[in-house]
């Protein structure tokens, strides 16, 4: 979960998430559907519609999500894993062992994950 569960969907934080992916040459990676959600809600958003619905409000939001997760640095996520893996371990971990872990976890086939739980 890389947003808030409060997440509201407006034509700044949608346009400027958009234009993230653009610069970062995500935006091609990022599924159709979710892409022409977004696509679709800042037209809206543009032309004076409000996002008034939950449903809608979630999909953007997972949308959002999966632009965030591609434009993301990967030491950055891999630190974040690699702080998690170590927190529910007990193990204490400085920035460099975090982020070895969590390298190793996102590298590991998930098929193997569900054997080292």
């Amino acid at each position: 979960m890389l947003l808030a569960a409060g997440f509201t969907p407006t034509l700044l934080s949608l346009t400027a998430l958009k234009s993230r992916a653009l610069r970062r040459g995500v935006w091609t990676r990022v599924s159709p559907a979710a892409r022409a959600l977004i696509d679709a809600a800042i037209l809206y958003l543009r032309r004076g519609g409000r996002v008034k619905s939950p449903t809608l409000v979630e999909a953007l939001r997972r949308a959002a999500e999966e632009v965030l997760r591609l434009t993301t640095p990967l030491r950055l996520l891999a630190k974040a894993v690699g702080l998690a893996i170590a927190r529910a371990r007990g193990i204490e971990a400085d920035e460099e062992k975090a982020v070895a872990l969590g390298i190793q976890w996102l590298n590991t086939p998930k098929r193997w994950k569900t054997a080292l739980n």
